[in-house]
C-alpha cells in the first residue's frame, strides 16, 4: 500500500461512509483552493497578456468560451474564477483516482500529472475551429499559455490534495470549504457531480485496489492503461498545432 491513500491513512480501515466523507472533503477543498488561488488568476492574467499582445481589432470579439476579449469586468473575472474552481475540483478528483498508480516520489507524481494536464487539456482547447487561435496574437504565445495554465494547475493540484489529506479533517477545514463553496456558488454543480461519481468509484477502490497492488503484473497493466492519456494528448496536441501553423 502507498503511505497515504486519500481518504484514509496507512493501517486504518474506516467504514465506507467515513472514508467517503473524508475523500469528498479532500477533493472539494483542495480543488476550490487551487481554482481560487491558481487556476482563476492564471486564466485572468493569460487573457490580459494576450489582449496586450494582440491587435486592437480583437477588442469586443466573443471568444470561443463566450468571454468578450478586451473587456475587464467583475462579472467576467468572477466567471473565470468560478470556472477555475470547477476545473480544480474535477482535477482533484482525477488526481485522487490516478494517484495509486503513479510511479516514483511525490514530486514526480506532480510532474507526471502536470504534463498530462498540459498536453491533454491543451489538445481539447487548441483547435483550428473558432476564432481564438486566429484572432489572438502571437499564435505561439496563445498556444503556450493554453498549455501552460493547465500544466501549472496540474503541478499544484497534487501538492494541495496531499497537503489537505495529511492535515486531516477539522472544523476549520469544513468551515473553509463551506465559505469557498458559497463564494464560488456556481461551481457547486461540479462538486455535486464529483461527489456522486465518488460513490461507485470509492466502492471499486475499496474492493479492488489492495488485490491489484499485491500483483506486480496487474499494477503495471493499470499503469500502462493510464499512460494512454498523456500519449494520446501529446499526439492530438501535435496534430492541432500542426493544423494552425
Amino acid at each position: 500500500m502507498i503511505e497515504l491513500l486519500h481518504g484514509r491513512r496507512s493501517g486504518e480501515h474506516p467504514d465506507f461512509l467515513t472514508e467517503y466523507v473524508e475523500l469528498v472533503r479532500i477533493v472539494v477543498l483542495s480543488g476550490l483552493l487551487v481554482g481560487l488561488f491558481v487556476a482563476g488568476p492564471a486564466m485572468r492574467l493569460s487573457m490580459l497578456l494576450l489582449r496586450l499582445t494582440s491587435p486592437d481589432t480583437v477588442i469586443g470579439i466573443q471568444s470561443d468560451d463566450d468571454f468578450t476579449i478586451g473587456e475587464f469586468t467583475l462579472s467576467g473575472t468572477y466567471n473565470l474564477f468560478m470556472l477555475g474552481a470547477a476545473l480544480g475540483v474535477l482535477g482533484a478528483a482525477v488526481y485522487v483516482l490516478v494517484a495509486p498508480w503513479l510511479i516514483g516520489p511525490r514530486w514526480f507524481h506532480a510532474f507526471t500529472f502536470a504534463f498530462t494536464a498540459g498536453v491533454y487539456v491543451g489538445s481539447l482547447v487548441i483547435k483550428d475551429e473558432g476564432i481564438d487561435f486566429h484572432a489572438l496574437k502571437p499564435l505561439w504565445l496563445a498556444i503556450a499559455l493554453f498549455i501552460a495554465v493547465p500544466a501549472l494547475v496540474g503541478v499544484v493540484l497534487p501538492l494541495m490534495v496531499n497537503a489537505v489529506a495529511v492535515r486531516g479533517p477539522s472544523r476549520r477545514s469544513w468551515v473553509t470549504l463551506g465559505a469557498l463553496q458559497l463564494a464560488l456558488l456556481p461551481s457547486v454543480v461540479m462538486s455535486l457531480v464529483v461527489a456522486i461519481v465518488m460513490v461507485p468509484g470509492l466502492a471499486l477502490r475499496r474492493a479492488l485496489l489492495e488485490p491489484i497492488q499485491r500483483s506486480r503484473t496487474a499494477m503495471w497493466l493499470f499503469r500502462a492503461a493510464f499512460m494512454f492519456f498523456p500519449v494520446a494528448g501529446t499526439v492530438m496536441l501535435g496534430q492541432d498545432i500542426a493544423s494552425l501553423v
